[in-house]
Formats: structure tokens, sequence, C-alpha cells
């Protein structure tokens, strides 16, 4: 799989590095808050539940993919994002900007920075998704790992639309009935973007850097349509329960099979970030198993939290978290290669010892938030631990990126 990236397109190490690097702070304070909710985390429409969600989605979450895309894009992909440095300029700030109003709304029950946040968020992912279909139109190349984020970056344009929308009439402005739906926001945002964007990254960094088999072909080839068109069925309410029913029957799918293949990697060693991935697979399981669950029960609303716990936390959190560790030692690795410096090999970049601290401190977090919904003490310890756990990722990747510096500099000044 290495062969087939081209390692000379990569962008400068400033453009992923921003966003991945500002993700980190929105998930702390999805932790604080977190620590500070107490019940009101007991049903999902509480604003605490609000604000701590969009922490997590359109802070940490957005932030992390938005830079795992405009690294993987040109590299993976060979569709080079035209300007990258001033690309990142005009997209991050308000993205960032967006993320902290958006969430602060919420909590707050403020229109202004309802409205202000939906529409820098929006204007930002929307920016970011036309610039990267535009570069995939344009490139010859074609694969697997392109249709998916095909399908992932039209996934992200009807998020943002729809979540716009949605902060505009909690705001108390005029919006159409058809836009306002929280469900199919809900799953565009977590399966048609999210999900989808991470099998296109999936089906190149887990045989490359996991030593596992490649995922099979038709698997590679069908997946993306297919849950786009689950998800389609599910939000539109045509076929709404079959198409629930195959949302959890293939995001189960997709984490089983890459349990699998991770089964029969090459390499016996099982480091920190290897561990991330198999937290979240296994999460992804629970929550598919959970959904069709919700229908039967007296009270799901407590439920719909703890399914909000394994996607968000067990899943997503876990997944970047392994990502993050894998992504920048890489580009430490590759940008020093590429500049003539010191060599500085990718596991001298973040110490595996501080990754492992991570991510027990992770489990954690996760262990008391699945029964925070019921037990507000148990929220309070997952908000400290989460806190805690990115705490330490932070520190680690200052401490990787002050290595990489003084390597740097010794050829040139760093980027």
């Amino acid at each position: 799989m290495r062969e087939l990236l081209t390692f000379d397109q990569a962008p400068p190490f400033s453009v992923p590095l921003r966003f991945l690097l500002t993700a980190v702070p929105f998930a702390m304070a999805a932790g604080l808050l977190l620590a500070i909710s107490g019940d009101a985390v007991a049903t999902r429409w509480s604003g605490e539940s609000l604000a701590i969600t969009h922490l997590l989605t359109a802070g940490f979450m957005l932030q992390a993919m938005s830079g795992a895309l405009m690294q993987l894009t040109p590299v993976a992909i060979g569709a080079n994002l035209p300007r990258p440095r001033v690309l990142a300029w005009v997209i991050h700030p308000p993205m960032t900007i967006g993320a902290v109003c958006l969430a602060a709304g919420m909590l707050v029950h403020s229109p202004p920075l309802l409205a202000s946040g939906g529409f820098a968020v929006a204007i930002s992912g929307l920016l970011l998704a036309a610039t990267a279909l535009t570069a995939l139109a344009r490139t010859p190349a074609r694969n697997h790992s392109m249709q998916a984020m095909r399908v992932a970056l039209l996934g992200l344009v009807v998020t943002v639309l729809l979540g716009f929308a949605l902060a505009l009439a909690r705001a108390g402005l005029g919006v159409p009935e058809s836009m306002l739906s929280v469900a199919a926001h809900l799953r565009a945002g977590w399966l048609l973007w999210g999900l989808t964007l991470l099998s296109a990254a999936s089906f190149m960094v887990v045989p490359m850097f996991q030593m596992t088999p490649a995922y099979p072909e038709r698997f590679q080839k069908w997946f993306p349509p297919v849950l786009a068109v689950a998800v389609l069925a599910s939000a539109s309410g045509l076929a709404a329960a079959v198409g629930d029913i195959l949302l959890c029957l293939l995001a189960g799918a997709y984490a089983a099979m890459t349990l699998n293949l991770q089964h029969r990697r090459r390499r016996p060693r099982v480091d920190a970030s290897f561990a991330f991935w198999r937290i979240a697979l296994v999460s992804t399981i629970l929550a598919a198993l959970l959904v069709p669950t919700l229908g039967w029960l007296d009270d799901p609303g407590r439920a719909e939290v703890l399914l909000g716990a394994l996607v968000l936390l067990g899943g997503f959190d876990s997944v970047i978290c392994a990502m993050i560790y894998k992504i920048v030692p890489f580009l430490a690795w590759l940008h020093l290669n590429q500049a003539g410096a010191p060599q500085l090999l990718m596991h001298q970049v973040i110490p595996e010892s501080m990754m492992r601290r991570h991510l027990y401190v992770h489990a954690a977090a996760l262990a008391f938030a699945l029964p925070a919904p019921w037990w507000p003490m148990a929220a309070t310890a997952a908000g400290l631990l989460l806190f805690a756990g990115h705490l330490i990722q932070a520190i680690g990747l200052a401490g990787g990126l002050r290595r990489y510096r003084q390597r740097r500099q010794a050829v040139q000044p760093s980027p």
C-alpha cells in the first residue's frame, strides 16, 4: 500500500497539523463540561448534553477529520488541493470559532451564538467539501477510497446544512420545515460523513500501519454507496425501520470485518494505537446492537445517551486518537526526511508509554461514561478522566513537535 502513496504531493506539515492540534482542546472542554453536568446528561436534549455533543462533533471530530482529509486527499488519492496553506488559513478560523460559538449557544441558549456558530461551521465545512470534491473530480486516479471519500464529503455537506437549519430554528428564526430533521442530521453526521470517511481512511491505513490483509474488494466497492442508500431511507421516512436495521448491520459489519483483519495481522505487537482501534470497533458493534432495542424500552431517553457515549467516546474519540498517534509521528518522520534533517523515527516522536497512559485513562473514562445517564457521579468521573486523557495527549503532541523542531532547525527553520 505504501508504494501507492505520493509523498511528494504532501501539503506542508502545518496544514493538517493545525486541525489535529485544535481538535484536542475541544475534547478537553467536553470533558470538563461533562464533569460538572451531573444529572443533566440523563437526556440528550439538555443544554449540557447538546453542548458536549457539539464540542465532540463540530469541535473535536470535525477538526481532526478535516486535518486527516487535507493530508489523505493529495497523498493517498493523488488529488491536489489548491494552495493548501491558504485554504487552511481560510477554513480553520471560522471552523474553530464556529464550533465554540455553537457549543456555547447550546449551553446558554443564546440565539446570536447559535446562529453565528452554525453559519461559521457550515461555511467552513461547505468550502472544505467543495474544494475536496473539485480536486477529486480533476484527478485521473481511481480507487475505492476515492469513492468513499466522495460519499463522505457529500455527507459533510448534508450534515452542515441540516445542522445550520436546526441551529437557526433553535435560535428562533424561520426555517423551512423540510430542513428540520434531527434524525437526518444525526445519521448524516455520524454515518454518511463520519463512518464513511473513517472507512475511506481505514481502507488505506489499516493495512499499511497495522500490517493486516487488505479489505475485500467487494466490500470496499459497495460499503459506501449502500451505507448512503441506508441513511437516505432511514432519514427520509421511507422504509425508515428497514433503513435503521440496514445501518446497524453495515456499521457492525464494518467493525467486525476490521477486527477480523486485525486478528490476521502480520505484526503481533499490540501498541496503544492498535488498542484504541479495538475499543472503537467493539464500541461500534455494541452501538449497532443497542439501536434496535431502543423502541422496546419504556424510557429510551437515558439509553439514547448511552448510545451517544458508545458512538462518540467509544467509537470516534477512540479511533481519532489512534489515527492522531499514527499520523503526527508519520508526518514528522516524512517531513524531516524530505528536508534532509537528522532522522527521527516514528516511535521517537511520541513515547509509547505516554500513549499507553492516555489509553488507560481513556478506557476508564468510557467505562464511567456508560452508566452516567443513570448515575450522576459517574458523569463527573467520566468527564474528569476524559479531560485528563486528552491533556496527556496534548502534552505528548507538544513534546513530539518540540523534538521535530529541534531536528528540523538543524537544516532550516520549521515551516
